[in-house]
């Protein structure tokens, strides 16, 4: 298998409680390409580093690895 960055993104919150809730919505969603392709493929979201406060906001880098074989 070999393991691909594809993208990234940034979420941000107004309370770490919802923030919390979106990470763990994205991470726990698996996105899989299982037919028509030459490549069978699976990626998930995975959180880059900490958590980041600035002012009144939350925020959580994540970037999407996908593994193909």
């Amino acid at each position: 298998m070999i393991t691909l960055q594809r993208k990234y993104k940034v979420l941000k919150a107004r309370s770490l409680k919802d923030l919390e809730e979106r990470v763990n919505e994205e991470i726990q969603r698996e996105y899989k390409d299982t037919e028509g392709f030459i490549f069978r493929s699976s990626g998930r979201w995975q959180c880059l580093g900490g958590l980041l406060r600035e002012g009144e906001e939350w925020f959580q880098t994540m970037v999407f690895t996908q593994e193909e074989e």
